[in-house]
């Protein structure tokens, strides 16, 4: 049980590290608008309508990326038990839902992500989550 926490807790700062590293080379590649505070919520919400679709997909890789690299740390770490990699998932999907309610986000955008989030947590689920018989 406490390696599955383990697995848990550090696959979710793995998914986050990810998510960061992603979306940072993607700010870098498509820069927002001058002048505007990526910390301001109000200011966001103008941006998503103005950023290019790239700079979207680029968030999109960011988070389907962070999914998969998280619920497979997860799993990974907690002796290849699956129910770590869905959790780490399911943190991930909360985290995206709650952005995407905070930020307006285009209606495909927001399919993409769920669908995204949870295929990356099924894929890493199936590569890591349960012991592989010979």
């Amino acid at each position: 049980m406490l390696r599955t926490i383990l697995g848990v807790v550090l696959g979710a700062i793995v998914a986050v590290i990810v998510v960061g590293v992603v979306e940072g080379v993607g700010h870098t590649i498509f820069p927002p608008p001058p002048g505007v505070s990526l910390t301001d919520p109000a200011q966001m919400a103008t941006v998503m309508s103005r950023i290019t679709f790239p700079a979207k997909i680029a968030v999109l890789l960011a988070w389907v990326l962070g999914t998969l690299a998280g619920a497979s740390a997860g799993d990974v770490i907690a002796g290849r038990r699956a129910w770590a990699g869905r959790i780490v998932t399911l943190v991930v999907l909360a985290l995206s839902i709650f952005n995407m309610i905070t930020i307006p986000h285009p209606v495909w955008f927001m399919i993409a992500a769920v669908l995204g989030i949870l295929a990356a947590g099924a894929l890493a689920d199936r590569a890591f989550g349960k012991p592989r018989t010979a």
